[in-house]
């Protein structure tokens, strides 16, 4: 018998692979070739929507429209710099331009956009934005406009943080220099994540600028860095080292007053007073020696008025010790109306904190008319807000009975508010199961339709529902867009929106659409901005395809 021959097995393999690797080789042009074809589509596209935001923009004004230049600037930048560069050139000479006779008004409106375009440009080109902050120079502004070109640095400062925190860190010394920024803290909790040493030397430098100003809005927001768990916020937020935290305890110590009573003045120490309460304790801990005087301030205030008294209790009383029983009957015992319903939503907020979604809500139902009409809006937004926390809990361990019981325990107004945060809060994986999700989602659907909010709010949920409709429901999606559109048409010349955040995330879910549905649909809309703002987010998202490692 002849024994196999090994060399043609190998053979074979090798000529396997060899057509293999030659059919491989073949299609390579192939899919190379479709790789372009389809970078070809959404650069194609990109072109016809920048078109018509350009077109647009013939109708804003000129300050307007160099906002518009910035943005298209900013969403080209990586696929065409040297259009982009020549957006952001054109945009500058516009606030560059001072006209004769400027008026207060006429000028604000130019400064205040040249803090936009700072925000905008300085993370893109660091030359193109010294030229805005020579417009925003110091030296020609008041008070309240070199801290909106602070802010604008910090915002530009927080989009670097990630890639560039070094950098961030620099804008962030350099917004200091030239005001109090009030929305540095976002960028204090992310450069101390990256670099503590960095964030230890900009919270010295910010407060040298706390020192000019104890009892301003950007002191207050710097508590909030150093004390985040006194000021109710929660997560284990790294805070600055104890010598800091000292210095920023004795610049609040200038604003207690332990002088004679004087009436107005002693009710403005007053109310100074208990808005440091949350502080107390660490007043005690770190700066024992001037405590004392700190409580003698409290045992002054305290005889001021039941509000104070009762803000100042509630706020050095231990927040774990308390029960919502324990707040329930303070508020059975408060005879004033203001104090009772102020007892009365803590125990309702304390019993959401701890989970119990069915008695908070029961708290807030029980409220008598003349509560609820106290806490206004807030009861509303805490009524649907909550119900779909809860339900989200119960959604998590398949208990669909409960979901449904709060979401259509809700004021029949609310109660498609509830709904759609319900589907937007649910997480990716919670539960396979679908079906009751779908069903709610449609509830929504039809319950906004109905609803009576304003016409504004509805506009904002619409825009949220959307791309939950796109998602569970594409083949409700052109409907759900047509009321979208038919809703942002309500809104009168100058009308805001509630939520513009909401822009941001709307692109990539509407090019899951077909795109002249799309098309049609924001030619639409009469209000040139809400236009504009559609048209930038699916404009961003179509960009987006065009990167190296996008799926399509």
């Amino acid at each position: 018998m002849s024994k196999p021959q090994k060399g043609s097995k190998v053979a074979k393999a090798f000529a396997w692979s060899a057509s293999f690797l030659c059919l491989f080789m073949a299609c390579m042009p192939a899919l190379a070739q479709e790789k372009d074809n389809t970078r070809e589509l959404w650069l194609a596209r990109s072109q016809n929507l920048t078109s018509d935001l350009l077109k647009d923009g013939t109708d804003l004004s000129s300050l307007q429209r160099a906002v518009l230049w910035a943005k298209l600037a900013q969403r080209w930048w990586r696929d065409d710099p040297k259009r982009a560069r020549t957006w952001i050139a054109n945009a500058i000479e516009v606030v560059e331009q001072v006209p004769n006779k400027e008026n207060p008004d006429a000028r604000q409106e130019r400064l205040e956009t040249a803090q936009v375009l700072l925000a905008i440009i300085t993370p893109l080109d660091q030359k193109l934005s010294q030229r805005l902050l020579t417009v925003l120079s110091p030296g020609k502004s008041t008070e309240s406009e070199r801290g909106g070109t602070a802010e604008a640095l910090i915002t530009a400062a927080t989009k670097m943080l990630e890639e560039d925190p070094q950098r961030a860190a620099e804008l962030a010394f350099q917004a200091l220099r030239i005001g109090r920024p009030c929305n540095i803290d976002p960028l204090f909790y992310g450069l101390r994540a990256r670099e503590p040493k960095l964030a230890d030397s900009l919270f010295a430098q910010a407060l040298v600028s706390a020192k000019q100003d104890p009892g301003g809005m950007f002191t207050n927001i710097l508590t909030y860095v150093a004390f985040p768990d006194q000021r109710g916020r929660s997560g284990n937020i790294p805070v600055p080292p104890e010598p800091l935290r000292v210095e920023l305890l004795q610049i609040l110590m200038t604003l207690v007053n332990t002088g004679p009573a004087d009436g107005e003045k002693e009710k403005i120490n007053c109310l100074t007073v208990a808005w440091l309460a949350p502080l107390f304790g660490e007043f005690e801990r770190l700066l024992p020696q001037q405590w004392p005087i700190v409580r003698q301030a409290v045992n002054t205030c305290q005889s001021i008025s039941p509000q104070v008294q009762q803000q100042i209790d509630q706020n050095t009383s231990h927040q774990r010790t308390k029960t919502v029983e324990n707040l329930l009957r303070a508020a059975e015992d408060a005879k004033e109306l203001t104090i009772r319903t102020q007892y009365k939503y803590q125990a309702a907020a304390l019993a959401e904190e701890r989970m119990d979604f069915e008695l908070a809500l029961k708290i807030l139902d029980d409220m008598s008319k003349e509560e609820h009409e106290l806490m206004g809006e807030s009861w509303d937004l805490c009524r649907w807000n909550w119900a779909a926390d809860g339900a989200v809990e119960h959604y998590k361990n398949s208990r669909f009975r409960e979901v449904n019981l709060l979401l259509d325990g809700v004021p029949s107004d609310l109660q498609p508010l509830a709904k759609i945060a319900f589907v937007h809060r649910l997480p990716e994986q919670s539960n396979s199961e679908t079906a009751p999700v779908i069903q709610i989602l449609n509830d929504a659907i039809k319950g906004l339709r109905r609803s009576n909010i304003t016409e504004a709010l509805k506009s904002d949920w619409y825009l949220g529902l959307l791309p939950l409709t796109i998602k569970y429901q594409p083949a409700d999606a052109n409907a759900v867009l047509k009321d979208t559109i038919a809703s942002l048409n309500q809104l009168k010349d100058g009308q805001k929106l509630e939520a513009n955040e909401i822009f941001r995330s709307l692109g990539p879910p509407l090019l899951e659409m077909d795109e002249f549905v799309v098309k049609e649909a924001l030619a639409s809309v009469k209000l040139l901005q809400t236009r504009e703002q559609l048209r930038l987010s699916l404009l961003h998202a179509t960009l987006d395809r065009l990167k190296p490692t996008s799926r399509n």
